[in-house]
């Protein structure tokens, strides 16, 4: 828009100055005409130039040098007006110095043949240091408006890939909470009422060989689980387990996991757990829930006898290892199953706290799930 106000209005100062000396009505009405084409190739050069750049620039040209001719006395303000905006225009197209510079070299050649003929080659003095001044300016502006909109495109490119990249962010923040929200829902509800069933199973049991007095210890053990149950859920639902972990007594926690597993399954349970300190909320919690679903797991599935536990600082590690000498089971379908969503659990939770978890498993020995997790 500004290169066709300028070319308004060096239009309008070269008829006003040749009225002013002699008015030429036809050769003004065909002036009038070829500014119009020239004015249409400006506004449509990115539809037109593509592989005829040069056939652009000279077909400019030569509608530059007619119009010098055809008004005689404003043809300074024609050449010194549009032919450094056509230098200009170069540098933007070919972007490249070589082709600029002949572009320049033939229009400058055009430009002094010009004042030459129509006002003598003693003039040219004059006229060439006012064509470098013009075309100073306008390289200036050119290069300046150029950079502006190569900015403004370079930030417009940037701001759509922020806004991909925003997009997916969200997209696997909503898959994270929704995979967050499955574990939780599985080692919460999903682990307590899978124990209270078992215990319910057992106080069946024992109430019908008579032993009341088992049957009321567990009665009490499930309340107590039930109220621990509900306790989880509601942490999950508030989002605030993390910062109530940090001061729980991770050992503490860890035991008396396996003494309620002790007392309300018949498997022998026996452990090493070694105090660790400097371990985060957020790990003590993924681990404490690692170690549930691995004895719910022993509880439900194993068929074992004996299960081991093992807690230990190994170096910078946490390690944990539970053992069972049960009937095991395929471990590298571990996943695939609709529905069996607990080793799964297992390994995000390990990947979330940085950790390594292995499975080994099979119908001889039984089952051997370990993790790894940096302190």
């Amino acid at each position: 828009m500004p290169i066709l106000l300028w070319i308004i209005l060096v239009y309008s100062g070269a008829i006003l100055l040749q009225f002013i000396s002699k008015p030429l009505i036809i050769q003004t009405i065909v002036f009038t005409f070829i500014i119009a084409v020239h004015i249409s190739l400006y506004w449509k050069c990115d539809l037109l130039i593509g592989n005829y750049r040069w056939v652009y620039f000279f077909f400019q040209g030569i509608l530059i040098i007619i119009s010098s001719f055809l008004i005689p006395s404003g043809s300074p303000v024609i050449l010194i007006g549009l032919l450094p905006i056509l230098i200009a225009q170069s540098i933007t197209i070919f972007q490249n110095n070589f082709k600029v510079f002949i572009v320049f070299i033939i229009l400058y050649s055009s430009y002094c043949v010009t004042i030459g003929i129509t006002y003598g080659i003693e003039e040219l003095p004059i006229f060439i240091p006012i064509l470098f001044i013009i075309l100073t300016i306008v390289i200036f502006y050119s290069v300046t408006y150029n950079r502006q909109v190569n900015a403004r495109v370079r930030m417009e490119y940037y701001l759509q890939e922020l806004e991909e990249a925003h997009q997916k962010v969200e997209e696997l923040t909503l898959l994270n909470e929704r995979q967050r929200m499955a574990r939780d829902l599985h080692d919460t509800l999903a682990q307590g009422v899978a124990g209270l069933i078992m215990q319910l199973e057992a106080i069946e049991a024992h109430a019908r060989n008579g032993n009341t007095k088992r049957s009321q210890e567990i009665i009490k053990l499930s309340m107590q689980q039930a109220r621990d149950t509900l306790k989880n859920a509601r942490k999950a639902i508030d989002d605030l387990r993390t910062k109530e972990l940090e001061d729980i007594d991770f050992y503490r926690a860890c035991v008396e996991k396996l003494v309620i597993f002790s007392k309300t399954n018949p498997i022998k349970v026996e452990y090493e757990i070694e105090p660790i300190q400097n371990l985060s909320g957020l790990k003590k919690e993924h681990s404490l829930y690692i170690l549930s679903e691995c004895l719910t797991n022993v509880s439900k599935h194993s068929k074992a006898k004996k299960v081991k536990v093992t807690i230990s600082k190994e170096q910078n590690f946490l390690f944990m290892e539970v053992e069972d000498d049960g009937v095991g089971f395929p471990a590298h379908q571990v996943g695939k199953y609709i529905g069996k969503y607990g080793l799964l659990g297992l390994k995000e939770r390990a990947r979330i706290i940085n950790g390594s978890l292995d499975i080994i498993s099979s119908h001889d020995t039984g089952t051997s799930i370990s993790v790894r997790i940096p302190i």
